[in-house]
């Protein structure tokens, strides 16, 4: 007998539970994100105790930007364009890096391309214990920052059971 408590989010992988966190791409010192350093994820033990089974990443609605997937005015997310510079860095329970250099830009579900938006309900299927305080996200070093980065959050849903 089927479950209809479980979702299937285009991947084949039933989840019970989701879980948003908010990464700040800033500090006290630096209102902006400065390339070169690691902005941690805040601690989360829900997320840390669970195997997680997907993550996706959610970009604003702009008045006239690129459409997003969800609607936030408290924290500004950061744009789909700012977003190609910047890589997270996932490290499981154990404290071994599982993935590094791993694009920001490929958990979006919702993105302009060429001027279409698109949606593709598919959630990228990270499957892995993760200790959050140990991940990070990062801009390269040798980038020119601009406005896009002032007082920005990253947003990134994780899926589990």
């Amino acid at each position: 007998m089927k479950n209809t408590n479980l979702e299937t989010y285009g991947n084949n992988f039933p989840t019970k539970k989701i879980k948003r966190i908010m990464i700040p791409l800033f500090t006290n010192e630096n209102p902006g994100a400065v390339p070169g350093i690691k902005y941690f994820f805040p601690e989360n033990p829900a997320i840390d105790k669970v195997d997680i089974l997907g993550m996706e990443a959610h970009m604003v609605t702009r008045a006239n930007l690129a459409l997003g997937d969800i609607k936030d005015v408290i924290n500004p997310i950061i744009s789909q364009d700012a977003a190609r510079n910047v890589y997270l860095c996932l490290y499981n329970n154990n404290n071994e890096e599982i993935y590094y250099n791993l694009p920001l830009r490929s958990l979006f579900t919702y993105a302009q391309f060429a001027g279409q938006n698109t949606l593709s309900k598919r959630i990228k299927p990270i499957t892995c214990k993760l200790k959050t305080r140990s991940c990070y996200a990062y801009l390269p070093a040798n980038l020119p920052v601009g406005p896009n980065f002032q007082n920005v959050f990253i947003s990134i849903t994780f899926y589990y059971n």
